[in-house]
């Protein structure tokens, strides 16, 4: 019996060729068609949820602007969502804060008059 799964490697090039079509040249000295992205195209997919670039550009040894610049072409293709900063419990939980001590000032302004 045969195990048919679908394990295509690099992910990425497999559904997006298009992306590989034109090499980027980033070195002067460098030989053209040297880089590839396809591993660290790979490497953002699975892990753009749970990572940051810093952690990512880390992690591959590669440079932080490399990555971002990989994570915005991955996000003008539609590989990759933007991120959604939640900021929205930072601030009830600062609001939550202020209730409190505007509820512990009134106290002490009716025990005063």
């Amino acid at each position: 019996m045969t195990n048919t799964t679908n394990t295509t490697r690099p992910v990425v090039k497999s559904m997006k060729p298009e992306l590989y079509v034109q090499h980027t040249f980033h070195m002067k000295k460098a030989r053209k068609y040297t880089y590839n992205y396809s591993v660290s195209d790979d490497y953002i997919l699975q892990n753009w949820s749970t990572s940051t670039v810093k952690a990512m550009a880390n992690e591959l040894n590669e440079y932080t602007h490399r990555i971002s610049y990989r994570v915005e072409v991955l996000k003008a293709v539609g590989l990759i969502e933007r991120k959604v900063v939640r900021r929205s419990t930072k601030l009830l939980a600062q609001r939550k804060q202020l209730v409190t001590w505007l509820a512990k000032v009134n106290e002490k302004l009716e025990g005063v008059s």
